[in-house]
């Protein structure tokens, strides 16, 4: 299968790469088509808005030096056919006027454009709106005149009206050298948004204007066929939005507003002045704001409900700043200011209306600034603040310590604070923190419940009417009191809880992507074509400047998603992938076909590859392929297999030569141990071989193949690996007072010393009563043979060849009383480990002790404590000391001259066996070697160690291990410390314990049944040792009844 598979992976590969190319190119023939389809896009709509700049400054400026343009400071009546002329060769100008220093106004207006003709209510027929304002005695005068294309006037309509041009931007900026072109803001007359292009007449007070409604960009934008992905935007570099192809935000309330119930004289107020002129800033977002001059924020929508409640229409008047914006409502062209604080300032400039939200005031600052709660923590430093705010004076008044920095807009005090040039900016906190967001500002931090006691700051925003208008503002205060709570909230939601980011794409007249503005995109040159993170999302940018005649420089931005780009070309990788399956499918049966010579020969290999596996190396030959490279490897292996053979056979040599030379040393390092090493795995071995072969009921089911048993074979040479850690005065302790020596001549001395004492008393009593001698000399004879009986008695202990009787241990506690003196201090000449375990002396010679001692030096603690890994499930209990060097401790030992503690010293060589051999990174074939090894002395009842494993816990080469080991230590006739058993003594030995459930009776009657004991008893011991045995006894005795 795996051959198969190479082919059809190999089709797959190359397929893969065939369409990984196609995509790569299919990739970069779609970005280089877009790149030049929106490098066309950009340079006809810079063509195109290029030709609109050029059109009309070149349009103002002819026609402001043309001479008859007025006469006398009055419009000559042919500018009609002029400004007509001039609107229909550039269908794309809204209207052409002039504007006078009195105020009076001349207008030709197009109403081919669709807003204009439903602004102003024009019928199909009419072509023109000539937009007339004269100034008199009583005010101005609006005169609409309607007429169709060939000048025939169809109605004429006037209204008073209160429009200055004299006072607007386009007039007041107009210069006779340049022309001026305005921001975009709300065309007076018609409510549309748009620019002016300005320019002053020679020799007059009279100004030319050229208006372009924005809606003519829009569209043309909107009309590029980019996909409804694609976003167009024509924008400052600042990144206030010009024109886009996006949806603006709906100018309609999208909640229900009721009407409210006029009195008479309110309806009659509303009839008569149903136009109110409010003010509308630029850029005090979200409360009060315009996105490309349209009117936007929470105040206008509250003024609309408001419209919908009184029946007021409100006409916005924007376009100028704020200090402007409040001349303009001093001189009365506007009705209402809004919105304002109540303060006396504003108060004394006409009458506040109730307040319609509360909006507290907060600080900006940057991020690494303190939290500041109240405003006079500001005082030496810098504050900023947006030019023309009523509450300027009170904070200059109440505050002087502080230096207040005054700015043009917000945009600009936020800008300053981030660039340290002020140490605060101040305004309201919803505005702050939307202005913020919406300029993409960062590293600044807000400093809300701002506190300015002892001095009481309204937060409350009021709308600010003219002093004449007192029925107005009751009806204003009438709508704002019937405001219902759920149009409260959905004002709310809409402006001050919903950030600018969050905001429908560019509804907050900001570039909605920073990238734009200040990222990779729209650096100091044109970016192109470029691929980009937008939002975590993929996005193909093209940006380009455009500087226009008139002098202005804006940035042409396209953003369309990476995946609308890559879509054409992602369908043709698809329709690829999907013909390239096809294909591998239809190839697969012959994939099949073609991989039959080669995986049949290759099959072969791999059975003969798992023989080698298996080491069963003469089932490995050459095998025949008409493919010349398996050919090759056939043969190859086939090499391999004999070299592996030689190689293992060599190894397993080497193996079992490092394992009987570390056994050899072993036997070798003690006498004690003699040949143990060397004798066991024999007597093993022939055991296990008998097992084997018999056919009884307990070894039917066993059997041993080369492998496991030369696995048992290793197991029974390492079985004491272990008696390399265990100290040789341990192993080799033939008395019970010996260590490193024998101490009973330590004992033999202190007996010296009791002689010479006797002898001693002797002499100084017979000084002292000569007439006593002789009974003198009986006492001494009678103690100096007491000395040599104790002292026998003591010798004789110390063999440890017979068992200890409780009179025995009561005598030997009665001589430890004994004393002597010693006159030598017993702690010099110490090694420093010596001198480490010892309590300093500090009793005075001579010293009394006694004959037999135990001494707290003789108590050798543990370097470590003793833990056995979990894995071995080792159950052997540890002494607390590691020796216990007691004289009368160890003279009391009952039976042998091993204390416990020397018993687990001795015993711990099975644990240090287990360790051994299980470090071993031992072979599959190997891996029962640690468990046969170290289970010889467990017992058939679980009294055993080093696991205390039962009957049922061990497997037969396990028992066999434990028979062999007893009976070569048995029969040893080469250890100093024992006598050589006969046989026939061993035999029975070993049957007491097979009755015992010490060792396997099936074993112990394998061992004689088979005749193996003789056999090794001729091979291993003496003829002295071999005498007759009735096996048949042992045999008829263990047979069930």
């Amino acid at each position: 299968m795996t051959v198969v598979f190479v082919f059809v992976i190999a089709n797959i590969f190359i397929a893969s790469i065939a369409i990984g190319l196609q995509y790569y190119f299919s990739k970069s023939m779609a970005i280089e088509s877009a790149s030049a389809r929106y490098s066309l896009i950009a340079q006809n709509t810079r063509d195109y808005l290029d030709t609109l700049d050029s059109q009309a400054v070149n349009t103002a400026k002819i026609l402001s030096k043309y001479s008859n343009l007025i006469s006398n400071g009055q419009i000559n009546s042919l500018n009609r056919e002029l400004f007509s002329e001039v609107i229909q060769n550039y269908p794309v100008f809204f209207a052409v006027y002039i504007g006078f220093g009195n105020g009076d106004f001349y207008q030709v207006i197009n109403l081919e454009l669709s807003p204009a003709r439903d602004k102003f209510a024009a019928q199909a027929s009419d072509r023109w709106l000539i937009v007339k304002i004269t100034r008199g005695i009583n005010g101005g005068v609006k005169t609409f005149e309607y007429y169709d294309e060939n000048f025939n006037l169809r109605t004429t309509e006037s209204e008073p009206t209160r429009y200055l041009s004299s006072s607007r931007p386009w007039y007041l900026k107009a210069k006779l050298e340049t022309v001026y072109k305005s921001d975009p803001y709300l065309f007076n007359l018609s409510g549309e948004s748009g620019q002016t292009y300005s320019m002053a007449i020679p020799n007059s007070d009279a100004v030319l204007g050229i208006d372009i409604a924005l809606s003519s960009l829009s569209d043309y934008l909107a009309g590029q066929t980019l996909g409804a992905d694609s976003e167009i935007f024509l924008y400052k570099e600042s990144g206030e939005i010009i024109a886009s192809n996006l949806e603006k935000l709906p100018r309609n309330i999208e909640l229900e507003v009721k009407p409210i119930t006029l009195s008479p004289i309110q309806q009659q107020f509303v009839d008569q002045h149903r136009v109110i002129k409010i003010s509308n800033s630029m850029d005090w977002a979200p409360i009060d704001f315009a996105v490309s001059g349209v009117p936007n924020g929470y105040v206008i929508d509250f003024t609309s409900i408001i419209s919908k409640m009184t029946g007021l229409e409100f006409q916005y008047i924007n376009g100028f700043r704020w200090p402007e914006l409040v001349e303009k409502f001093k001189n009365k062209e506007i009705d209402i200011l809004q919105a304002i604080f109540n303060n006396d300032d504003n108060a004394n400039d006409g009458i506040i209306s109730d307040p319609f939200v509360k909006l507290p005031f907060a600080l900006i600052t940057r991020s690494n600034v303190p939290k500041i709660n109240h405003i006079g923590r500001l005082a030496g430093r810098k504050l900023g603040i947006a030019a023309g705010w009523s509450i300027t004076n009170s904070l200059k008044q109440n505050f002087p310590k502080i230096d207040i920095i005054e700015f043009g807009t917000l945009k600009e005090v936020i800008n300053a604070v981030r660039d340290g040039k002020v140490y605060a900016g101040l305004d309201i906190g919803v505005i702050l923190e939307y202005v913020t967001d919406q300029y993409f500002v960062s590293g600044l931090k807000m400093h809300l419940a701002l506190n300015f006691l002892p001095t009481e700051f309204p937060d409350q925003l009021h709308f600010l009417l003219q002093p004449d208008q007192r029925q107005l503002n009751d009806l204003i205060n009438r709508a704002i009191e019937n405001i219902t709570p759920e149009q409260r909230k959905y004002l709310s939601d809409k402006w001050l809880v919903t950030k600018a980011r969050n905001s429908t794409s560019s509804g907050n007249g900001i570039v909605p992507y920073v990238e734009l503005i200040n990222g990779n995109f729209n650096k100091n040159q044109d970016s192109g074509f470029k691929m980009g993170k937008i939002n975590g999302e993929d996005y193909f940018v093209f940006s380009k400047y455009m500087t226009f005649d008139s002098g202005q420089r804006d940035v042409f931005s396209i953003v369309t998603p990476a995946r609308t780009v890559l879509a054409e070309s992602s369908s043709e990788v698809m329709l690829s992938i999907t013909i390239s399956i096809i294909c591998l499918l239809i190839l697969f049966p012959l994939s099949w076909l073609f991989a039959t010579p080669i995986v049949n020969p290759i099959r072969q290999l791999i059975l003969q590859n798992k023989q080698i596996k298996d080491n069963k190396f003469s089932g490995v030959g050459p095998i025949q392929s008409n493919i010349f490279e398996i050919d090759e490897l056939s043969k190859s292996l086939n090499e391999m297999a004999h070299s592996i053979e030689a190689k293992k056979l060599a190894q397993q040599e080497l193996l079992e030569s490092f394992i009987k030379i570390i056994s050899q040393a072993i036997d070798d390092k003690s006498p004690y141990t003699a040949g143990h090493c060397e004798r066991v795995p024999e007597l093993a071995i022939m055991l296990a071989d008998s097992a084997s072969q018999s056919q009884s009921m307990p070894f039917k089911d066993f059997s041993f193949n080369d492998l496991e048993r030369r696995e048992f074979s290793i197991a029974a040479w390492l079985h004491d690996c272990g008696k390399v850690t265990s100290p040789e005065h341990i192993i080799d302790k033939g008395t019970k007072l010996e260590v490193i020596y024998n101490r009973i001549h330590e004992i033999r001395m202190r007996f010296e010393v009791l002689w010479r004492d006797a002898d001693i008393v002797f002499l100084t009593e017979l000084h002292r009563q000569p007439e006593n001698k002789q009974m003198l000399a009986e006492i001494l004879r009678i103690k100096k043979a007491k000395l040599v009986d104790d002292f026998e008695f003591i010798a004789t202990s110390n063999v440890g060849g017979e068992f200890m009787m409780m009179r025995d241990l009561k005598r030997l506690k009665e001589l430890s009383t004994i004393t002597w003196q010693r006159n030598f201090n017993d702690q010099l000449g110490l090694s420093p480990l010596e001198v480490s375990t010892l309590t300093p002396n500090t009793q005075a010679l001579p010293v009394t002790e006694n004959l037999l001692m135990d001494k707290p030096s003789h108590l050798v603690k543990r370097t470590h404590d003793i833990k056995f890994d979990p894995k071995f499930n080792i159950k052997m209990t540890v002494p607390e000391y590691l020796y216990n060097q007691g004289e009368l401790y160890n003279l009391c030992i009952k039976r042998g001259t091993l204390t416990p503690e020397d018993r687990f010293k001795i015993n711990e060589h099975i644990i240090s066996t287990i360790k051994m051999l299980e470090a071993l990174p031992l072979p599959p074939e190997l891996a029962n070697v640690p468990r046969y090894a170290s289970t010889h002395h467990e017992t058939m009842k679980g009294t055993g160690y080093p696991r205390k494993l039962s009957a049922e816990q061990l497997s037969i080469p396990e028992r066999i291990m434990v028979v062999s080991d007893i009976f070569e230590a048995l029969t040893a006739a080469d250890r100093p410390y024992k006598a050589a058993k006969r046989v026939s003594t061993v035999i029975e030995i070993l049957y007491q314990m097979a009755v015992d459930q010490h060792i396997d009776m099936d074993i112990f009657k394998l061992l004689l049944s088979s005749g193996i004991y003789l056999e090794y008893a001729k091979k291993y011991l003496p003829q002295e040792q071999i005498d007759k045995v009735d096996i048949n006894q042992y045999l008829e005795q263990l047979e069930p009844a």
